[in-house]
């Protein structure tokens, strides 16, 4: 018996890396899944997990950079599985966007950029939303470390040539901060967290290398696939709503303390409380008048 049994799970981008991990997890404990990516590898993903859990595991082929292909896949899902519970926002793309790209070239990739690492997100959201809300579930959307305050006084996050990257990501502490607030503030039970992690060791990291092969050393220093697999496991049974986790090579991979917001639904004052997200200084919301 998992802390999953009867619910439906969500993975998007699916078909390797994180994504195949987080869908094997929720599996494993109990959870019936929907996988998606646009990479065809994600049905045999889903068959394999399938065949060693003995859950429910179907995939669709869906490019959440189209706007049609996302809305096609929250119908197909909702209507073969009846609902869902947890919802792992995980697709994204990854690339160099260096300065001196041309003008058009620039425009290309912010398009391409925007759809895929933030359009699709939202589309997710309001398509699964009045299930979430139904069966009192979960949203965690995978962010990176690049968005993170620097680890020491001086340092930098990013880098100097993935502007469009970073941007992207930036965008979904906005979704992660007002979709959390959103819900408790109508005294509806969804969660709403981020994991915004360093690097991890799958094929899309691999692949920033020529031949796809980092040096040995540098991958000794990753984190791997199974350890944020067991950290979305431990996030989906805190209870907490509105954190932005923070998942870092060289420090424990687990939950640190809650932030301001970062509690139980349940334990949210009605009127107003206060919530924080990457370590600014909290706020504190109240109700219009």
């Amino acid at each position: 018996m998992g802390f999953l049994d009867g619910k439906v799970g969500v993975v998007t981008g699916a078909a390797q890396g994180l994504g195949t991990a987080y869908a094997r997890a929720l599996a494993s404990e109990g959870a019936d899944v929907a996988v998606c990516d646009v990479q065809p590898e994600v049905s045999a993903v889903a068959d394999e997990i399938a065949a060693t859990s003995g859950r429910t595991v179907r995939a669709y082929p869906c490019d959440v950079s189209d706007t049609e292909a996302v809305r096609g896949f929250i119908d197909a899902v909702l209507r073969d599985f009846g609902g869902v519970d947890v919802v792992v926002m995980n697709a994204a793309i990854y690339g160099s966007t260096p300065m001196d790209l041309g003008r058009e070239e620039a425009l290309a990739e912010y398009q391409r950029f925007m759809d895929t690492n933030v359009k699709s997100i939202y589309l997710l959201e309001r398509g699964f939303a009045a299930s979430l809300v139904e069966r009192e579930g979960d949203i965690v959307v995978i962010s990176t470390d690049h968005i993170l305050p620097p680890l020491e006084p001086g340092g930098t996050r990013g880098g100097p040539s993935t502007d469009l990257y970073d941007a992207s990501k930036w965008v979904l502490n906005g979704y992660i901060q007002a979709w959390a607030l959103g819900f408790a503030s109508s005294g509806q039970n969804v969660r709403v967290n981020g994991i915004a992690m360093g690097a991890t060791d799958t094929p899309m990291l691999r692949g920033v290398f020529p031949g796809g092969n980092p040096p040995d050393d540098v991958v000794a220093g990753w984190m791997t696939a199974a350890e944020q697999a067991q950290l979305l496991l431990d996030l989906l049974q805190d209870g907490r709503t509105g954190d932005l986790i923070s998942s870092e090579p060289g420090h424990p991979v687990e939950l640190p303390p809650r932030s301001a917001l970062g509690q139980p639904v349940s334990n949210l004052p009605a009127e107003q409380f206060h919530h924080g997200l990457m370590g600014l200084e909290p706020a504190i919301w109240e109700p219009p008048s």
